[in-house]
């Protein structure tokens, strides 16, 4: 059960979704940190802001499709791709993931808005999908649980033997051992909102 209220009718600045990619202030800040259920992709979906940091520069690099989001400050709905920046620090980052991105979503570090205050970008990550793209960093077997990868640097999800109690946050099953395309592969997301 999730701790944020839902969004009944969220504005969708691109149409849809899996393509959000604004900058903030958001058209309706009271959908930052909100999920919801989008009926055109299937999918349920949490509004978040996406850390300045999050380039090229740093190791696990800018955000790509299918990376872990990591809490950076959940009460104001920022996330991260990168462990170090968790909330909790990276040893706990495991088991604070907010959803995955599905899209590189831009970042614009250094740069200020009018106001004076660096610009942010907020997207929509995926928290609940059949067969959605997720990182792994091996080739999952269908039915494995799948979990964060803890090495540092690392933005992506391991497959757990099937049968073993899993080490870290569940975020999914995945659905097959065929990937989409690279390191992407289908998992059945079903991420829970940790406190």
């Amino acid at each position: 059960m999730p701790i944020f209220g839902r969004i009944p009718n969220p504005y969708m600045p691109q149409g849809t979704s899996n393509l959000t990619n604004s900058q903030v202030p958001a058209y309706a800040p009271g959908e930052l940190g909100a999920p919801f259920f989008e009926q055109d992709t299937g999918q349920v979906c949490l509004r978040v802001v996406l850390d300045s940091g999050a380039t090229s520069a740093t190791p696990t690099g800018a955000v790509a499709q299918g990376q872990l989001a990591f809490w950076k400050n959940q009460s104001q709905a920022l996330v991260t791709n990168d462990q170090r920046f968790c909330d909790v620090g990276p040893a706990g980052a495991a088991n604070r993931v907010a959803g995955v991105f599905q899209l590189a979503v831009s970042t614009a570090p250094g740069t200020t808005n009018s106001y004076g205050q660096p610009v942010q970008y907020y997207c929509d990550l995926v928290v609940q999908k059949v067969g959605g793209a997720l990182l792994c960093s091996t080739t999952p077997a269908a039915g494995q649980l799948a979990t964060a990868n803890t090495t540092a640097g690392t933005a992506n999800a391991i497959a757990n033997a099937i049968g073993t109690a899993p080490p870290t946050q569940t975020l999914g099953t995945w659905a097959s051992a065929t990937a989409i395309s690279g390191s992407l592969f289908p998992c059945d997301i079903n991420i829970g909102f940790v406190d």
